[in-house]
């Protein structure tokens, strides 16, 4: 049997992973902080996976966030029942495809021609590549990266707190009829 040194394992576990492990004391820290993250993440894997192949996904609440009321007594013509109420906060996970440009102005039509035709023969038809490219200093991932969060960063607070209401409405009231948005 062939032994390492400890220290070997550890880095080649540090580089492996990404993570800093110098020692077992580490490596059980790193282990139970991954174990709660994997544990939270098992409750919204599904609704990631539905998320991405059709747009919508629902976490569905567990057990232990069930608020249970009291029962009350209630009357139904000349009979009476008792009504058990129940709520749970359930997370609902909506697809929204943005879209933008980056769009320099570079001069009058032939230098944009001339650009277009740059960058195309620079990177071969590999458009990939294009977005690895620079101008002004910055890549247009870069660019195309800033104005994205931008954007969904503008999302008004009481635009979504109205989202949040309808789709409530929408599941415990039944959507049956006609529902408009007004932001």
């Amino acid at each position: 049997m062939l032994l390492l040194p400890q220290e070997l394992f550890y880095r080649t576990l540090s580089e492996q992973s990404g993570f800093s492990v110098a020692d077992d004391g580490d490596l059980m820290s790193l282990l139970t902080r991954l174990a709660t993250v994997k544990t939270e993440y098992d409750k919204v894997a599904g609704a990631l996976n539905d998320v991405r192949e059709n747009g919508y996904g629902i976490v569905v609440p567990g057990l232990d966030e069930l608020k249970l009321e009291e029962p009350e007594i209630m009357k139904q013509g000349g009979r009476y029942g008792v009504r058990l109420k129940a709520s749970a906060p359930s997370i609902h996970m909506i697809r929204a495809d943005i879209e933008t440009a980056v769009s320099p102005i570079v001069g009058n039509e032939k230098q944009s021609e001339d650009m277009v035709n740059y960058l195309l023969q620079e990177f071969e038809g590999d458009t990939s590549k294009i977005w690895q490219s620079n101008i002004f200093g910055r890549s247009f991932h870069e660019l195309v990266s800033e104005d994205l969060q931008n954007k969904l960063q503008r999302m008004p607070d009481d635009a979504r707190k109205k989202l949040q209401e309808t789709l409530t409405r929408i599941i415990n009231e039944g959507s049956g009829g006609l529902i408009c948005i007004i932001l």
